[in-house]
């Protein structure tokens, strides 16, 4: 189990630390860089693309907040498992060049995240809820979809931090005390996106569409990503507790199914064409219990 051993040591030494300074609210008023924020000809230019340093470093602050709030479940034999699923799907993603980071929150919620820079979260309580291993290839992939796309990446370029932060190096080894501001900054505004009002309903369609297409490259059934949502479809009227914050922050299933339905029909898909492995992951659960 060295890989998973590995990758948990990682991702508690690498993320935990900096989630101290992560936590805190940003303050916009606070940073003075020579006029940075003057409302000003500068702050109504385009701002410039986010660099990929610069994407991983705000993608690092808000898994560090993710792991934080929630706790990651060190279960070694799970890590590696969606690790190893996990990378093999980003091989065939937009973004391949990324070094993609799975982890498992310790919560009983139903949920997925996707933090910039190629940190994707899932927890325990979607583990138990997935039939197959088509349905978690699924919802890895959508999480990978989001991170090619750049989907929080783009929300956070639309606000006024970032355009300050165009002047400053984020990516930099020693940060000033107003790298350190926008930063956190930043990561307040991807949390936002992630975790209190989700992305729209076009990325989530989006990712869910991507999803489906990746699983088929790696052989995968795309009809993973539906089959998974599709289980949740009775309850988007009525959620119980471990799924009312995805149900809140995503479209409905009903409809994240309907947008599928275009794709498969499209893409001439016929369900079952493909394996999904429910024995397979069947099997794999009952070895190794979900708390």
């Amino acid at each position: 189990m060295k890989t998973a051993k590995t990758f948990i040591a990682v991702m508690l030494a690498a993320i935990l630390a900096p989630a101290l300074g992560s936590a805190q609210n940003f303050d916009l008023k606070n940073i003075d860089a020579g006029g940075l924020l003057n409302a000003g000809k500068d702050l109504v230019k385009a701002a410039k693309p986010m660099s990929d340093d610069d994407e991983i470093q705000v993608g690092r602050r808000v898994a560090a907040r993710l792991a934080g709030t929630f706790g990651i479940w060190k279960d070694e034999t799970w890590t590696e498992r969606i690790n190893v699923m996990g990378r093999g799907l980003a091989i065939y993603s937009e973004r391949p060049e990324l070094k993609y980071r799975f982890a498992i929150l310790d919560t009983a919620e139903v949920n997925a995240y996707s933090a910039p820079g190629g940190y994707v979260f899932i927890s325990r309580g979607l583990l138990k809820q997935a039939k197959s291993e088509g349905e978690l290839a699924g919802v890895l992939a959508h999480e990978i979809g989001h991170i090619a796309r750049k989907h929080v990446v783009k929300e956070i370029q639309k606000s006024g931090v970032w355009q300050a932060g165009t002047k400053l190096a984020l990516s930099a080894t020693d940060l000033s005390s107003d790298q350190e501001k926008v930063l956190q900054g930043l990561t307040d505004e991807a949390w936002k996106s992630l975790v209190v009002k989700g992305l729209s309903k076009e990325d989530e369609y989006e990712a869910d569409r991507l999803a489906a297409l990746n699983c088929s490259k790696i052989g995968y059934d795309p009809y993973g990503i539906y089959d998974f949502i599709k289980r949740l479809e009775p309850s988007e009227n009525q959620p119980g507790p471990n799924l009312k914050t995805l149900l809140s922050t995503h479209p409905k299933p009903s409809s994240r199914l309907a947008e599928l339905n275009k794709l498969y029909l499209k893409q001439g898909w016929e369900k079952g064409a493909q394996p999904d492995f429910p024995e397979r992951y069947t099997k794999f659960v009952s070895e190794n219990p979900v708390k």
